[in-house]
């Protein structure tokens, strides 16, 4: 977390200066259309930009962020139903050890921190941690800005391998997209959104 300790005045205000609403335009009318707002989870929730905007629509969200600067920084202006957590995926053990279960789990720009090897175990623990009925959102980060992805520990990802791991824990797709950056040319998102179908 080096990286986002280091910058986070400069990530925060890069963050906090795009507008939610348009960044997961693909996929919030389709999820949240029609549910209620309950518990959620920003998992890897930065500068709280994300957190604060489902705050804003009435959900309750625990913000899961392991970078102690951009955690401080988001506290700062943080949302009254908004709690914040330092934790980290693939385990979560701080999370789960208060035994939760989430209407929307949100893992935005986080995907791509993981290596290949701790990805099933991350994607076990999401899906443990849905209520049924509940929606795992899950945004990949394309593009081959190789100074970067050094610098900030970026793997290569793909939907397919959500696809693979969703099957094995029984979740259904709801909701595919592919967006480009709006800023930067050479980056792609790729967004899967899933239901816990309850059975």
């Amino acid at each position: 977390m080096s990286y986002y300790d280091r910058n986070a005045d400069a990530l925060s205000e890069r963050y906090l200066a795009l507008a939610p609403d348009e960044i997961h335009a693909s996929w919030a009318g389709a999820v949240l259309a029609g549910r209620a707002p309950g518990f959620a989870c920003d998992v890897g929730a930065g500068s709280g930009r994300d957190s604060n905007w489902l705050a804003g629509q009435g959900w309750k969200v625990i913000a899961v962020e392991p970078s102690r600067g951009m955690r401080e920084r988001a506290r700062q202006r943080s949302h009254a139903r908004v709690s914040w957590l330092d934790d980290r995926l693939p385990a979560l053990p701080r999370l789960r050890g208060l035994g939760h279960r989430f209407d929307l789990i949100l893992v935005s720009a986080v995907w791509m921190h993981l290596p290949p090897g701790a990805r099933e175990r991350a994607f076990r623990v999401l899906s443990d941690c849905l209520r049924p009925g509940g929606a795992l959102v899950i945004t990949l980060r394309h593009g081959k800005d190789e100074a970067e992805n050094r610098e900030r520990g970026f793997h290569e990802v793909s939907g397919e391998e959500l696809l693979a791991l969703a099957r094995s824990r029984a979740l259904v797709l709801t909701q595919h997209s592919c967006d480009a950056d709006g800023a930067r040319p050479a980056i792609a998102w790729e967004t899967l959104a899933f239901s816990d179908p309850g059975i």
